[in-house]
């Protein structure tokens, strides 16, 4: 029988403590550290033209911030926040002796530890490595999050590659845009204001088998790419206006070489609409 909480080997955590940490983390990133207290909160940093770098649950646990994010992103995002740090009072170190439980059948109970992007993803915290008995079956964690639509950069999208609203962090709590400057917050903004955000990540099912970065067609135009697939799901980024149709659930995905089929479906964290089918 598989154990509920799963320790995610490839995740890591980086601490940001000092006198400065607060107003050094609310200056560059795009969440709002000074409402991070007893619950996580999610967030990014971009580039200055407001692309997405790396994206990372944040938690306040004894006067520092415990930023958890993709091992594979963790040496890079540690030179830049030094490389931002300045004449700031902080202090920034990976903590080796930390690690990043979750319990994605978690809904209901402790409640300041719910994924702070979606309450389907379960509950998550940051513990000593060996405090808890846990599993260790990634694949179970990573279907769940592909199924509800959810990407996240280091194992599904690479640095600087999508605007954040392509990535959904305007629906999934990643940005707030009343809490002043961050770090490409101009670019951010504008596309906000202007709903200028045309491809978004979903996600789909689907029988057939895709490579990453493989093409969608629909009606012979290029409408996406997509990103990721384990077994029968998968999340693709695509023009979501070329989908908008409320009679079509079936989408036709043609290659080079064969014709596939797949079924789009708009995540259930995006505003109520008409077109692909919701999930």
């Amino acid at each position: 029988m598989e154990k509920r909480i799963i320790k995610l080997s490839d995740r890591s955590i980086l601490s940001i403590g000092g006198k400065d940490s607060q107003s050094f983390l609310q200056a560059i990133i795009t969440c709002d550290v000074e409402k991070i207290s007893s619950s996580p909160g999610y967030g990014a940093i971009l580039t200055p033209q407001g692309k997405l770098l790396y994206d990372f649950i944040i938690f306040k646990k004894n006067n520092e911030f415990l930023l958890d994010i993709s091992k594979l992103n963790i040496k890079d995002f540690e030179k830049l926040l030094t490389i931002y740090k300045l004449r700031s009072d902080i202090s920034i170190e990976e903590r080796l002796d930390l690690s990043v439980f979750v319990d994605i059948e978690n809904k209901t109970e402790d409640i300041k530890f719910l994924d702070p992007r979606l309450v389907k993803m379960g509950s998550r915290d940051i513990l000593e490595s060996e405090s808890l008995d846990y599993g260790t079956n990634l694949i179970l964690y990573k279907n769940q999050k592909i199924k509800l639509g959810i990407a996240e950069t280091g194992d599904d999208l690479d640095a600087g590659e999508i605007f954040p609203m392509e990535a959904n962090l305007d629906y999934l709590n990643g940005i707030d845009f009343q809490k002043g400057c961050f770090i490409g917050q101009e670019v951010s903004s504008r596309m906000f204001r202007k709903g200028t955000a045309k491809k978004r990540i979903v996600s789909f099912t689907s029988n057939d088998d895709f490579t990453n970065k493989e093409e969608i067609v629909y009606n012979g135009n290029r409408i996406g790419i997509v990103i990721k697939k384990i077994d029968t799901n998968g999340i693709a980024l695509i023009k979501v206006d070329k989908i908008s149709n409320p009679d079509r659930k079936i989408t036709t995905i043609t290659t080079e070489n064969n014709q596939k089929t797949m079924v789009i479906n708009l995540p259930s964290f995006f505003p109520k609409q008409t077109g692909a089918t919701q999930k």
